[in-house]
């Protein structure tokens, strides 16, 4: 598609957004009771319900499936000692977002959260390390039908950064009953992406390294602090310790081995049974191959997706609904191959030019009635795999600097959210 073509569909998105006030459906009705949606230009893919009947069996009842929505929640949007060493103080990445530049007509950037941005000089600014903050995020997140936050956690033998947001403001939270969380290790090496340079690969500022002993600490830490939490995310009653890289490069199966994994997992279950737990979940979140990487040898007990079409060609653009179909198809060659219980993941979008620039890949027309059919065909793979249990998740909350979040800007409003409020919320 060329430039003009592109431009040219950006009233797409517009007007099937309209920025309807929050609870509003988001779009008209015709007088046969079908959705009227905008006329989609030429040369624009488009996901509609046919496309998801074509990809999911709609047959299957949906209405007694009691279906749980976990939200993946990126917190890099306060001060973090850590990273204010090296990129001065006040700095979160709102920095990086705030800074962002389109790279083609039509790219919108820089993205503007309707709730603003931290600032270092305004101490009543988004920051959601502050208990305030965090209720505010909690009571949106449960009005809107969310069960739980997948919080991404950093631990580099025992130095932490990014956790203040958890330990600060969630857990300090008035409301903090209303949502359960549980946390993504996020074990790969730290790159310099602030932004990332044009040329060459990037600085790494922190390598992911392992140890035995390092593990003990780890499941130490946890126990301390987060998994006695009665708000803490449980399967079958164990605490959901998730990890991210399992063995791409800095990988923890990569390092140790099926056999050592194992042992160490084992030993890290006996540990939460000491402290008066009855055991943990190990759940695999992305970097493994479905059918090849032996997850359930190793000790997992569960399996999903960090998003599912992250990535790609760096300098070029994806449809939307090419990335939705890509989803759901890597849900159903997935879920056969792992040998464990597997949940879907439905991304919002991605963009990630604030920190690769014209390296970029991106996913254009992204409207939030093609998201909630996704949302749609995730219940009814969830239901027709009879998934125990029917978890459901999502990413993101707030990954701005990848175009993949939830909370409200000022373009898409709170429509996306509304997308899952209409698919999840209890009536």
């Amino acid at each position: 598609m060329d430039r003009r073509t592109f431009l040219e569909t950006i009233p797409l998105s517009a007007a099937a957004l309209r920025l309807p006030a929050r609870g509003e459906a988001g779009h008209t009705a015709d007088p046969a009771g079908k959705t009227a949606w905008p006329v989609v230009p030429p040369g624009v893919s488009y996901f509609t319900r046919q496309k998801m009947e074509a990809l999911v069996d709609t047959s299957v009842p949906l209405t007694s499936v009691p279906f749980e929505v976990v939200v993946y929640n990126f917190p890099s949007w306060h001060p973090s000692p850590w990273m204010e060493q090296r990129f001065g103080k006040g700095w979160t990445e709102f920095e990086t977002a705030r800074h962002a530049t389109s790279w083609f007509e039509g790219e919108i950037q820089p993205k503007q959260p309707l709730w603003g941005m931290y600032d270092p000089g305004d101490t009543n600014s988004f920051n959601e390390a502050d208990p305030a903050w965090a209720a505010r995020e909690i009571d949106l997140a449960a009005d809107s039908g969310i069960s739980a936050f997948m919080i991404d956690w950093y631990w580099h033998e025992g130095t932490m950064f990014y956790h203040e947001q958890l330990e600060q403001g969630f857990l300090r939270a008035a409301n903090r009953q209303k949502l359960r969380f549980a946390v993504m290790w996020a074990n790969h090496h730290w790159p310099n992406i602030y932004p990332a340079p044009l040329k060459g690969e990037e600085a790494i500022i922190f390598p992911q390294t392992y140890s035995e002993a390092d593990m003990d600490r780890l499941t130490d830490y946890l126990l301390e602090h987060y998994l006695r939490e009665p708000n803490y995310w449980r399967i079958d009653d164990l605490p959901v310790f998730a990890i991210f890289n399992i063995d791409g490069n800095g990988g923890i199966l990569k390092h140790f081995g099926v056999e050592k994994l194992r042992a160490i997992f084992d030993r890290m279950r006996s540990r939460t049974v000491k402290a008066g737990l009855k055991g943990l979940h190990f759940q695999a979140s992305h970097a493994y191959s479905a059918g090849k990487t032996p997850l359930k040898e190793a000790g997992f007990d569960s399996a999903t997706h960090y998003h599912t079409f992250a990535g790609g060609p760096p300098g070029s653009t994806t449809e939307y609904a090419d990335g939705l179909e890509e989803s759901i198809n890597l849900w159903k060659a997935t879920a056969p191959k792992v040998n464990l219980p597997y949940f879907p993941d439905c991304p919002v979008g991605w963009d990630n030019s604030p920190r690769y620039g014209r390296n970029a890949h991106i996913l254009v027309h992204r409207t939030p009635d093609q998201f909630e059919l996704q949302l749609l065909a995730a219940k009814y793979f969830v239901a027709g795999q009879r998934t125990k249990p029917p978890v459901i998740f999502l990413s993101a909350w707030n990954e701005w600097t990848e175009d993949h979040y939830l909370l409200p800007d000022a373009l898409y409003g709170y429509s996306f959210l509304d997308a899952v409020r209409r698919q999840f919320r209890a009536v």
